[in-house]
């Protein structure tokens, strides 16, 4: 990657080989799948490290107080009304605030599903074509679990790569008490790396709350630092994409404008992958229209 600096009204340009927008699940995991690649790549991601701090397991600093909600406030397209979005910019992206559950998608999610609303199409490909990524997947975010228990699991071509976390005493209770009435109790897939007691009770706060220890197997932890570790890779922080520029025959995306402080910054790459999240993805395609294109 190489960086040009303007000391005119242009904008600062940045060049590299494949431009990841966003450092969530997606983006950080596509980072390490590149990272020993012939290729440079860059990793834009809006927010800043979580610090890891005592508040991370303060339930009131997180949930009452709303310490690490950082993003602006969103609007009802019908009323106008606002609200706070469940959605946080963070390097690692809502992995940081997560509740460390990594369940498989059901084989029928793939599948065309008729709603009362409409139908929700068949995605391009099926769950037994993706199921060998899913392996890889838990390998690299250290998932726990059990197969066979959950009666609505697809298949599996392994087992897990770690063993279930055991309930708790409470859980277990209930689960047995489940299991008395004929229903199938199971053990989640998490990625939560705690194996003692002291440990779990260390974890205790942190099912939607960021994680003091770094056990919980979020993005940044298991793949993008990982793959920052290889000099193809690099991050830039406090970044954000605003629009997407087209070529004259609409074909090819040329480059992304952003803002990085305030000051407009240039992004030209060869490859493009827009992996900021389902609202913000859209909500760039949308604001990237031109007269020429305005779908």
């Amino acid at each position: 990657m190489s960086t040009t600096t303007e000391r005119s009204a242009t904008p600062r340009v940045i060049t590299t080989d494949v431009l990841i927008v966003g450092s969530g699940m997606g983006g950080s995991t596509l980072a390490y799948a590149l990272k020993d690649g012939a290729e440079d790549v860059l990793v834009v991601e809006r927010g800043e490290r979580l610090p890891r701090e005592p508040e991370n397991s303060s339930a009131e600093d997180v949930h009452l107080r709303g310490r690490y909600k950082n993003a602006e406030q969103w609007y009802n397209g019908v009323t106008g009304e606002g609200f706070n979005p469940g959605v946080y910019y963070w390097v690692g992206g809502n992995t940081k605030l997560y509740g460390a559950c990594l369940p498989r998608f059901r084989a029928s999610d793939f599948q065309e599903t008729r709603h009362r609303d409409g139908v929700s199409p068949a995605w391009p490909f099926s769950y037994n074509e993706l199921e060998k990524h899913y392996v890889r997947a838990e390998e690299l975010f250290a998932v726990r679990g059990r197969v066979g228990e959950d009666p609505t699991e697809p298949a599996h071509s392994t087992q897990y790569p770690f063993a279930a976390l055991e309930h708790e005493p409470v859980i277990e209770e209930l689960a047995a008490s489940f299991a008395d009435q004929g229903l199938r109790p199971f053990h989640m897939a998490t990625g939560l790396n705690v194996l003692t007691t002291e440990e779990r009770c260390a974890c205790a706060g942190c099912d939607g709350a960021p994680c003091e220890t770094g056990a919980k197997s979020d993005a940044e932890n298991c793949a993008l630092d990982p793959a920052l570790a290889s000099p193809r890779v690099s991050l830039l922080t406090g970044t954000v994409v605003t629009r997407l520029e087209i070529s004259p025959d609409g074909k090819r995306v040329v480059a992304v404008r952003a803002e990085q402080d305030g000051e407009p910054v240039t992004i030209v790459a060869k490859k493009y992958v827009l992996s900021a999240g389902a609202v913000n993805s859209a909500a760039l395609l949308l604001r990237s229209t031109s007269p020429d294109y305005p779908d």
